[in-house]
């Protein structure tokens, strides 16, 4: 899914906010104010800053009262990578990780990566990961989104088994993916002839990202937005529509897809979100484990520079 936008932390609170109650609880939600003793309590105090959990190291904790919630935010020592815990009374406990997707172009690779990294991985080697999940989850959420300078993977649920089967498969997919050409042909773009029956019918150019943002296109508040972001701030990556041109979507290789997931799709380069009642302890054994014991800290080169003050209307 893309998204034109680049406010990412109003996207994950409210992402947040609306997983933060039961569907059955939301009608006793202004009277009902969760506890804050229990894993909010525990939280605060095993997580101090300085501590050491996991490979990670404790750079800030505070309460939130106002949520009743606990925030921990973590630093893992070998790879840089960030993770921000939000301990509350809450079954419906939420994941995301997100990285930073610096486009130097409109041919659409990280709106196209999304989609390829759920086509199967090293550990699950399925022809589509991601909508193997739906009919076998428990899951109250479950997405990934390209915005202008990100890409998020996260999910939600209020079963504490299926939480880590998710996780799994999320953290293999992003990170270990299998990204085989035929994958990007189906996701990104291909050439097809218009009769598959007819080996003389005219060429056309196919593929799901490439249908969606043609869709996208014939959209008029669409285009001034693109068009308003293009000529506000001409000189960085915010000058590039990530979810890609039509017409420069062709020009993206596969071999460019790859290059970019080793650069941009790298613990240095990613963020890791968690909220609800599940212990932050398993989750860091199991990110670690699974992910981060097999990168060192790279400098993935993302930094967006500041545009220039214009100097004429």
């Amino acid at each position: 899914m893309w998204l034109k936008s680049t406010n990412h932390l109003s996207k994950l609170s409210r992402f947040a906010r609306q997983r933060s109650l039961p569907p059955r609880r939301l009608c006793h939600a202004a009277v009902e104010t969760p506890k804050q003793n229990g894993v909010v309590a525990e939280t605060r105090d095993k997580y101090v800053v300085g501590s050491h959990h996991h490979g990670y190291t404790v750079s800030q904790v505070e309460s939130v009262p106002e949520l009743s919630l606990a925030a921990v935010l973590l630093t893992h020592d070998k790879t840089g990578a960030r993770h921000l815990h939000l301990a509350r009374e809450d079954r419906n406990n939420a994941f995301g990780v997100l990285l930073k997707t610096v486009p130097t172009n409109s041919r659409g690779v990280a709106h196209i990566l999304e989609h390829s990294t759920l086509c199967g991985s090293e550990k699950f080697p399925c022809r589509n990961a991601f909508f193997s999940m739906l009919p076998r989850s428990l899951a109250t959420f479950i997405n990934a989104f390209t915005g202008s300078d990100m890409t998020l993977y996260p999910f939600a649920t209020l079963n504490a088994k299926d939480f880590n089967n998710l996780l799994s498969v999320y953290l293999d997919c992003v990170f270990f993916p299998r990204l085989e050409e035929s994958d990007f042909r189906q996701e990104g773009w291909r050439l097809e002839q218009e009769s598959l029956t007819d080996v003389n019918s005219k060429l056309q150019f196919k593929g799901i990202v490439y249908n969606e943002m043609k869709g996208a296109y014939h959209e008029q508040g669409r285009m001034y937005q693109t068009q308003l972001q293009r000529n506000l701030l001409p000189s960085n990556t915010y000058a590039h529509d990530s979810g890609g041109d039509p017409v420069d979507i062709p020009d993206l290789t596969w071999e460019q897809l790859t290059e970019f997931h080793k650069r941009h799709y790298h613990p240095s380069n990613a963020k890791f979100f968690t909220y609800g009642d599940l212990p932050l302890d398993s989750h860091l054994q199991r990110i670690s484990d699974h992910v981060l014991s097999r990168f060192d800290r790279i400098d993935p080169n993302t930094e967006v520079a500041s545009e220039s003050d214009c100097t004429e209307p």
